[in-house]
């Protein structure tokens, strides 16, 4: 187990607890590929969040196929990927992405 490792799966926890002080209902998405996790509201899923330390060349398909999955099977226009401190938006087979740090995220308010 390497260190970058650790560190990815302190921030899943970070956005998790965040998710759960904010009262939300969470869910992790498997099918052919995964995504961290989608809130529910009510009876219908809401939004798709996937978290990655640092997008790279390694990870990007399996981080972008994720998310770009669970948004196609919960018709999703948007979704979103925390990172450490990457800042980007891309729109994918007509799906909007947007990465932004978690920092950024935490500090926003419903």
């Amino acid at each position: 187990m390497s260190f970058s490792e650790n560190k990815g799966r302190i921030l899943e926890n970070i956005v998790f607890v965040e998710l759960k002080r904010r009262g939300k209902e969470i869910f992790y998405f498997s099918e052919k590929n995964e995504c961290d996790f989608i809130i529910k509201e009510d009876t219908k899923a809401k939004e798709a969040i996937q978290v990655c330390y640092n997008l790279n060349d390694e990870n990007w398909k399996r981080e972008i196929d994720g998310i770009l999955e669970a948004m196609e099977t919960f018709n999703f226009k948007t979704g979103l990927i925390l990172t450490q401190e990457q800042e980007d938006e891309k729109i994918i087979n007509g799906k909007k992405i947007i990465i932004k740090p978690v920092f950024r995220w935490l500090l926003e308010h419903e």
